[in-house]
């Protein structure tokens, strides 16, 4: 380590404050796939790793059983599945911005109501901002049982890998979360 406190660019707030940011694009893929994607760009989110509040979200978004959003499109033949998520990348979580992105992937018939799709989506996340986060734990818990899970039984990774997954981390944890911090929810915040 050199001693050099970290660089921070928290002071470059709203970089995705311009009129290309608030647009549709139809973009054509070089395969036939219609996929939908709503990006938001929210306050960075990464100081709050110990929580981490956007998995919390998209778990309930990707969520698959009855009255899921994407039950809701499948009954329709509109989806055939959805995935909500911040790659806590360096593009998509950083000192800046966080990024929180839903993509569906649409049936042809979808593609033909995709406005229809759009708003179901948003209808939903209102539902979720309007219910506020579950007061019991019961679905917190759940995920931080199911992460817990994942990270003692997780498959041997590649040396190189996981020295560059940890130099990483040491970037943007505390010291005693260097190991975990990317994987494991450690607090319950619901005001977070």
């Amino acid at each position: 380590s050199s001693g050099l406190p970290k660089p921070s660019f928290g002071h470059l707030t709203q970089p995705f404050d311009t009129p290309e940011f608030h647009k549709l694009y139809r973009v054509v893929p070089v395969r036939k796939v219609h996929s939908l994607t709503i990006t938001w760009a929210l306050p960075p989110q990464e100081q709050y790793y110990r929580v981490k509040p956007l998995h919390y979200i998209s778990w309930l978004v990707g969520h698959e059983g009855k009255g899921s959003v994407l039950s809701f499109l499948r009954k329709k033949f509109w989806a055939l599945a959805l995935y909500g998520g911040n790659g806590e990348t360096g593009f998509e979580q950083n000192s800046t911005y966080s990024i929180f992105s839903i993509s569906v992937t649409l049936t042809d018939e979808g593609y033909k109501h995709f406005y229809e799709v759009a708003h179901v989506v948003f209808q939903y996340v209102k539902m979720l901002q309007k219910r506020g986060p579950d007061k019991r734990q019961v679905v917190w818990e759940e995920i931080q049982k199911i992460e817990a899970n994942e990270f003692h039984y997780q498959e041997q990774t590649d040396p190189v890998d996981y020295v560059e997954s940890l130099c990483e981390n040491m970037q943007l944890f505390q010291k005693e979360d260097f190991l975990t911090g990317d994987q494991l929810l450690f607090e319950y915040k619901p005001e977070v």
